[in-house]
């Protein structure tokens, strides 16, 4: 059944090394499995041995896939009949690990058992080998969690070695990548996205319910090793325990999100707790955390991209292929708008009764393409403008898995560029450096990487590097400014002064409103020495400096604030912010800064700064995640009420 595959893949070129090795460890060690099994009972002379090696080897194939499925947390499966699968088709990198190489001795070493046990009253040899197959088994089955082949919640939980419980929590995660404050301020959000979503679904949480199981881990890469999802946040609605599992860099995105399928299993279906319907299950999670863009509604991307998904299209991406067939943004986007139409226009309880059964004609008694027609009406009364356009235009451009080419081979620059990221989320920039240097080598035209290279040494103090490579002539305006910045630090402005002067016509032949204020603070000596300091230094400033400094200047500090912890630091540079003028440019710092104050339970600044954001002229994006930090303030406020009680 495979060799269409194998011919398909040697024809595109998509045929990797690491594609190899799966031919090779997966098929081949089945086949003598399945032989050597077969040839045992034919040799021992089993009634109807055809038969019965078939029911041993579906048990194996079929029943010990559903046992670990509804035992354990993972989304990667080893077998010994048919071969592995190694984890969500949206980590699109798949490589040979040394997890299935040890799986693949256990299959061998079964193969090995069963060839020589019909031989063993013969030879003293014989029965040593059977006994050395023995022992070895015995002794690798007892390390099958150390070898990344199950992963159960009790050898998740003792990696993750940190730990802490709320009211219907019991949160797990890497301690040395969160601090105290860090981890306290997550806490708080499951509570408050579990009491919006409890609320807004019109759920009756039992009073006795077992507490969510957190998993929160370091980044994506342990998250791949220890559960097979690299980038994918995921929940697995199909156990009995409520949990979910969620790399650090992807939690202020997918924690909502990813929330809300744990609360709907309680008016999901009897066999997964979940819908038939896959655009139900994603598009309810994406209609209450409607995180697709920042800038964006998730009605206003649909708009965007008219005429709009036909009846017949919506059918099929409700559908499990459908969904997963098509490319993800689309999908996600459009059966988000719908759900969240469905929401708002007709009873929760109509919506939950479609989600248990899958059938949405029949939970709301009308046909489905009522309903979309209905859907249709509702987008028609909602204004786009030309960054809603460039926002749909980028999302729905990005191709599915099935439309790349060769999704699944990594080149030389990927991989390097993952290993970058990696030590960069292990916070080793020494290393970090090394592989950036490697992958200019290897796409030396590639602006990002220059300039992703001269920003890190620049931090690490790499000053005289950046200075040997700076180009005037081959550079983008960002590289340009990170270069002039380079000289600055030494003292040398002249030379950072003619990359100034590049960058300014460079700016006049295309105009960018988000590099204007850069060029800009860059153009007065003093403002520019303060912000080299705050960002490459790392130095904070006295609240009457900051009180002269741009605003762009201004919000770095506010966020370096923010991610070091400084809690006086925050409140004293929210003070001093509160008095100049607002600018939407900087509508995420603003609204960080909103949160952490309140967090820290400095509510009267904290409204304040929310009704001096809710005064400027805000998209209707901006005005849905300030809106939600109202509520997030007003959850702090009935907490500290209760608490006082």
């Amino acid at each position: 059944m495979g060799v269409p595959l194998l011919i398909y893949s040697i024809l595109a070129g998509c045929l990797s090394w690491h594609g190899i090795g799966f031919w090779i460890l997966y098929p081949l060690p089945s086949v003598l499995f399945g032989y050597s099994l077969g040839r045992l009972l034919r040799i021992w002379n089993v009634p109807a041995c055809r038969l019965t090696a078939t029911v041993i080897l579906c048990f194996i194939a079929f029943g010990v896939l559903i046992f670990e499925f509804f035992s354990f947390p993972q989304v990667y499966f080893f077998n010994h009949v048919w071969g592995g699968w190694p984890g969500p088709i949206y980590d699109e990198t798949v490589k040979i690990t040394w997890s299935l190489v040890f799986f693949r001795g256990l299959t061998l070493l079964w193969v090995g058992l069963f060839w020589l046990m019909p031989l063993q009253p013969k030879s003293l040899n014989v029965k040593t080998a059977v006994g050395a197959c023995l022992i070895m088994l015995i002794a690798s089955y007892t390390q099958l969690p150390e070898m990344g082949i199950i992963t159960p919640r009790s050898y998740l939980q003792e990696q993750l070695n940190g730990t802490k419980t709320t009211a219907h929590f019991s949160i797990y995660y890497d301690a040395g990548h969160y601090s105290e404050d860090e981890i306290s301020f997550i806490a708080q959000k499951h509570e408050f996205y579990f009491q919006q979503i409890v609320n807004r679904l019109d759920i009756d949480w039992p009073g006795n319910a077992d507490r969510i199981e957190s998993y929160l881990y370091a980044h994506p890469w342990q998250k791949k090793k220890l559960v097979g999802a690299k980038f994918t946040s995921y929940v697995p609605v199909w156990l009995d325990q409520d949990q979910l599992h969620i790399a650090k860099p992807q939690i202020a995105g997918s924690l909502k999100h990813e929330l809300v399928h744990v609360l709907a299993k309680q008016f999901g279906n009897r066999l997964f707790n979940a819908s038939w319907s896959i655009g139900l299950i994603e598009g309810l999670a994406v209609a209450i955390a409607p995180d697709e863009s920042p800038v964006t509604t998730i009605d206003q991307i649909v708009v965007s991209e008219k005429p709009y998904p036909t009846v017949a299209e919506m059918e099929y991406a409700l559908s499990p292929l459908g969904f997963y067939g098509g490319r993800s943004a689309v999908n996600y986007t459009q059966s988000g708008s719908f759900a969240s139409y469905l929401l708002n226009h007709h009873p929760v309880s109509q919506f939950k009764e479609a989600y248990g059964c899958g059938r949405i004609s029949e939970a709301y008694r009308l046909p489905l393409d009522s309903l979309v027609k209905n859907w249709y009406q509702a987008l028609d009364t909602v204004s786009i403008d030309s960054t809603d356009q460039q926002v749909a235009q980028r999302l729905y451009g990005f191709p599915s898995l099935f439309e790349q080419q060769c999704p699944h081979v990594q080149s030389d620059f990927a991989r390097i560029w993952d290993r970058y990221e990696f030590y960069m989320a292990e916070r080793d920039t020494v290393r970090a450096v090394q592989h950036l240097e490697q992958a200019r080598k290897k796409s030396p035209e590639t602006f990002f990487v220059k300039n992703r290279w001269a920003w890190l040494n620049l931090k690490m103090g790499n000053i005289q590097k950046v200075q040997q490579q700076a180009s005037i002539a081959d550079s983008t305006i960002d590289g340009l400014l990170l270069y002039a910045d380079a000289f600055a630090l030494t003292n040398k402005g002249d030379i950072a002064g003619s990359y100034i002067d590049q960058a300014v016509r460079r700016l006049q032949e295309q105009p960018d409103s988000l590099l204007q204020p850069a060029l800009q603070m860059r153009q007065d000596s003093v403002q520019w020495k303060y912000y080299c300091d705050i960002v490459y230094e790392g130095n904070s400033v006295a609240d009457s400096i900051f009180s002269t400094l741009v605003p762009r200047t201004q919000a770095r500090a506010i966020a370096r604030a923010i991610e070091t912890e400084n809690r006086g630091l925050m409140t004293r540079y929210a003070k001093a912010a509160f008095r100049e003028p607002a600018d939407l440019r900087y509508f995420d710092t603003y609204l960080a800064l909103i949160e952490q104050l309140a967090f820290f339970g400095n509510d009267q600044l904290a409204r304040k700064w929310l009704q001096k954001v809710a005064g400027m002229a805000l998209r209707t994006r901006y005005k849905q995640r300030l809106a939600e930090v109202k509520d997030w303030i007003d959850y702090l406020q009935q907490e500290k009420e209760i608490i006082n009680q």
